[in-house]
């Protein structure tokens, strides 16, 4: 157990689990509704203010969740500030790529909601990982 332990605590394999997410969403966030690469079963539909609220739902968290893996995957020895500043950043570019390159997706499109939502997702996931520093 201590060796499986010890892998995990690898940071090259902390950087490609954290790269190997980022590709994942991408992939998911810019592939097209009528024939995704990924499907996840998602059924189509008109955009109502529900499945926008869902869908953007969807982004805080994982968004939030990519925050908290490139948080786990950089290098300890910078300092818990600069690794919050850093992984916050990565995730924030992130969306903020992925929301604009939706407008050259088939059947897909830029949402302000999702981009605040990216955001948000980020900057929350940053805020706890902050407040449990703090209070260790």
């Amino acid at each position: 157990m201590d060796r499986l332990s010890a892998i995990f605590q690898a940071t090259p394999l902390r950087l490609t689990l954290a790269i190997g997410w980022s590709l994942l969403l991408s992939v998911l966030l810019l592939q097209t509704e009528a024939e995704p690469v990924i499907d996840l079963g998602i059924p189509r539909g008109e955009n109502t203010l529900a499945r926008e609220l869902i869908f953007s739902a969807a982004h805080l968290l994982a968004f939030g969740g990519t925050c908290i893996c490139w948080f786990w995957a950089l290098p300890q020895t910078l300092g818990t500030g600069k690794i919050l500043l850093v992984a916050c950043a990565i995730t924030i570019v992130l969306g903020v790529v992925t929301e604009l390159l939706q407008t050259f997706t088939l059947d897909r499109h830029a949402s302000w909601l999702d981009l605040a939502a990216n955001i948000g997702g980020a900057v929350i996931a940053a805020r706890l990982l902050w407040t449990r520093r703090i209070w260790r």
